[in-house]
C-alpha cells in the first residue's frame, strides 16, 4: 500500500517538475526563433551576384570606340545598333558593303572622344587604290544611352543623304586576240598551242585591270570620283586561229571514240587556223605538229606530182591489177580492187587515183628516178623545216631511193615515208594555192622556211587538183560529193601488226587540212570527220 502511494506521489511529482522545465524550454526555442526570424544576417548570394553583375554605363568614347570597331569589321547590325537609326544606318552599311565587296576596309578612332563629337580613320584598299580619310562622328543621349547620330557622312564626310561609295573595275582584258580582233583568254587557245604561245609572247597575257572609287547617288549614277587608277593594255598579240574553225575542229574530233586530230591552215596564206585533238590523242602523247606517221595513200599527192613532172598526165593509160610483182615483192591492192579488163587493168591514172589503187602507184613510182620522190615532196613543202614564233613543227621526211621495190613501196605511202598531220595540210595548201606557203600562228612574228624549193609548175597542180577532185566525187571519199568544192586523198597505213591508221587530206574553198585517226583501221571515219567539220565551218 504504501509502496504503491509512494510510488503514486513521486510520479506525480516527477510530472510536475517535467512540466516546469518543458515551459521553460519553449520559452527558449520560441525565443531563438524569434531571433533568427527577425536578427540581420549575411547577404544572400542572389542579392552578391546581381551586385557583382551590375556594369558601369556606356561613356560616349566607349560608343565611339565600338562603333568604328563595328564599322571596319563589317558588322553591319552591331555598328548599326550603336546609332540613333539602325534602320536607315543598316541600309546605308548594307549598301555601301556591298558596292566595296573588293576593298579591304580597317577603321579606328582618333583619340577618345571629347565634347560629344570624335574623329574616325577610315581606310579603303583595292589594288592599287587606298582611299584613306577622316569621318567625324557626332554623339547623342537618347534615353540616358549614349549613340552615334547617324547620317551617310559617316561613311564618307563628302556623302549627302542617299549616297553611298562604289568601287569600279574596269577590265584590262586580254593581250591576246583571235584573227578578227576579238579578246583571245590564254585558256581559249587550243592546247596544242598553249605552252608555244605563252613562251613566244612572254608569260602574262592579261593586261592590268583599272580601279576607281566613286560616290554615287541613290540611282547607282556617279556624282564624283574620289580616286581612279586606269588600267594598262600590254603589247598586243594576234594569233591566226580561228574562233569557228577550231570550234568546229574540236568538235569532230570529240566526237570519235578513238585517237583523232584536225589541223587546218588558211590556204592562200599559211596561217593556222585549228589545231584540235581529243583526249584519246592526247593520251598516246601523239602530236600533229611533230608527231610523224606512215602517209598510206595520202603520199599519192606526192607520187602523182612527180609522175606529172616526168611524163605522165592524169589521163595516161596506166595498169591497176590486183596484185603487181616488183622485183622479189609482190604488192596488193586493198581489198580485191581491180580497175580495166583483164589482162592489162588499164585505167585512166584520175581513176586509178580516185580509187586508191596501190598496184598503180606501185608502178609508177619504181619507174622513177631515186631523188624524184624527195624532191616532189619538198616541193609540196614536206620536208622543209619551218621556224614558226609559238610552235616547233615537223613536216615528215622522204628519203631518196636507189632500189625500185623501196620506191615502189613508197610511192603509195608504206615504205619509210612519214609525215605529221601539219606537213599533210601544208602539201594540201600548197595544191590549193599553187605555191609552199609559210604557216603563221601569231601575227606580226615572221615565220622562216629553211629547205623551201619552187612549187610544181602551175600545169602539174592544176591536173592534181582534177585528181583529188575526183576522188570526192566518185572515188574513195564520195561520201562528200554533196560538199561542193571539196577536194582530198584518203589514206589507209599499215602499222605492224596493230589496226592501220586513217587519213583524209585535202582543202575546200581557202581550208587546207588534215584528218588523222591513228589505229582506226580505215580513211572512212576519217572522211566522216572532214564532212563533219567542213559542214560546221560552211
Amino acid at each position: 500500500m504504501t509502496l504503491k502511494g509512494g510510488l503514486n506521489f513521486m510520479q506525480s511529482k516527477t510530472r510536475w517538475w517535467i512540466l516546469g522545465t518543458g515551459g521553460t524550454a519553449v520559452v527558449v526555442v520560441i525565443s531563438l526563433a524569434g531571433y533568427l526570424l527577425f536578427a540581420p544576417g549575411p547577404p544572400s548570394s542572389h542579392a552578391a551576384s546581381a551586385t557583382t553583375a551590375e556594369q558601369p554605363a556606356a561613356t560616349a568614347d566607349s560608343v565611339a570606340q565600338d562603333y568604328a570597331h563595328s564599322f571596319g569589321a563589317l558588322e553591319t547590325t552591331a555598328a548599326a545598333q550603336l546609332t540613333d537609326d539602325p534602320t536607315a544606318a543598316t541600309a546605308a552599311l548594307t549598301l555601301v558593303y556591298k558596292n566595296m565587296s573588293n576593298a579591304r576596309l580597317t577603321a579606328s578612332l582618333v583619340g577618345p572622344a571629347a565634347d560629344n563629337a570624335a574623329t574616325m580613320n577610315v581606310d579603303w584598299h583595292a589594288g592599287p587604290l587606298d582611299l584613306a580619310y577622316q569621318a567625324p562622328l557626332q554623339l547623342v543621349q537618347r534615353n540616358g544611352k549614349w549613340l552615334v547620330h547617324w547620317s551617310d557622312a559617316d561613311i564618307h564626310p563628302e556623302l549627302a543623304k542617299g549616297q553611298s561609295l562604289t568601287l569600279r573595275t574596269t577590265p584590262g582584258g586580254s593581250s591576246l586576240t583571235d584573227r578578227d580582233g576579238k579578246p583571245l583568254a590564254l585558256d581559249a587557245v587550243p592546247k596544242t598551242l598553249k605552252a608555244g604561245v605563252q613562251q613566244a609572247i612572254g608569260g602574262d597575257l592579261q593586261a592590268v585591270d583599272g580601279h576607281s572609287i566613286t560616290i554615287v547617288d541613290a540611282t547607282g549614277a556617279d556624282v564624283k570620283t574620289l580616286q581612279t587608277q586606269e588600267g594598262a593594255k600590254k603589247a598586243a598579240y594576234a594569233l591566226t586561229i580561228d574562233a569557228a574553225t577550231q570550234a568546229a575542229a574540236q568538235k569532230a574530233v570529240d566526237s570519235f571514240q578513238g585517237a583523232a586530230t584536225i589541223v587546218a591552215l588558211q590556204a592562200s596564206t599559211g596561217e593556222i587556223l585549228g589545231i584540235a585533238t581529243n583526249s584519246a590523242f592526247d593520251s598516246g602523247s601523239l602530236s600533229p605538229l611533230t608527231g610523224t606517221f606512215p602517209p598510206g595513200s595520202t603520199f599519192k599527192i606526192v607520187t602523182s606530182t612527180a609522175a606529172l613532172q616526168h611524163g605522165l598526165t592524169s589521163n595516161s593509160t596506166v595498169s591497176c591489177p590486183n596484185t603487181v610483182h616488183i622485183g622479189p615483192r609482190t604488192i596488193p591492192n586493198e581489198g580485191t580492187l581491180k580497175l580495166g579488163a583483164a589482162p592489162d587493168y588499164a585505167t585512166p591514172l584520175i581513176q586509178a587515183f580516185a580509187q586508191s589503187c596501190n598496184t598503180t602507184f606501185a608502178q609508177v613510182a619504181a619507174n622513177l628516178g631515186a631523188n624524184d620522190l624527195p624532191t616532189a615532196a619538198r616541193q609540196l613543202g614536206l620536208g622543209v623545216d619551218f621556224d614558226i614564233p609559238g610552235i616547233t613543227t615537223n613536216t615528215g621526211r622522204v628519203d631518196a631511193a636507189t632500189d625500185e621495190v623501196d620506191r615502189a613501196v613508197d610511192g603509195f605511202g608504206q615504205g619509210t615515208d612519214l609525215v605529221s598531220p601539219f606537213g599533210m595540210a601544208v602539201v594540201a595548201a600548197t595544191v590549193h594555192n599553187g605555191q609552199v606557203p609559210t604557216p603563221v600562228l601569231i601575227r606580226g612574228q615572221q615565220s622562216t622556211a629553211d629547205g623551201k624549193v619552187a612549187a610544181p609548175p602551175a600545169s602539174v597542180l592544176t591536173q592534181v587538183r582534177s585528181m583529188m577532185r575526183e576522188v570526192c566525187t566518185s572515188g574513195t571519199a564520195r561520201a562528200l560529193a554533196p560538199l561542193a568544192g571539196t577536194y582530198g586523198k584518203t589514206g589507209t597505213a599499215e602499222v605492224g601488226d596493230g589496226p592501220a591508221h586513217g587519213w583524209f587530206v585535202g582543202y575546200r574553198n581557202d581550208v587546207a587540212f588534215a584528218v588523222l585517226l591513228p589505229h582506226a583501221d580505215s580513211s572512212a571515219p576519217a572522211v566522216t570527220l572532214a564532212g563533219s567539220f567542213l559542214r560546221a565551218i560552211g
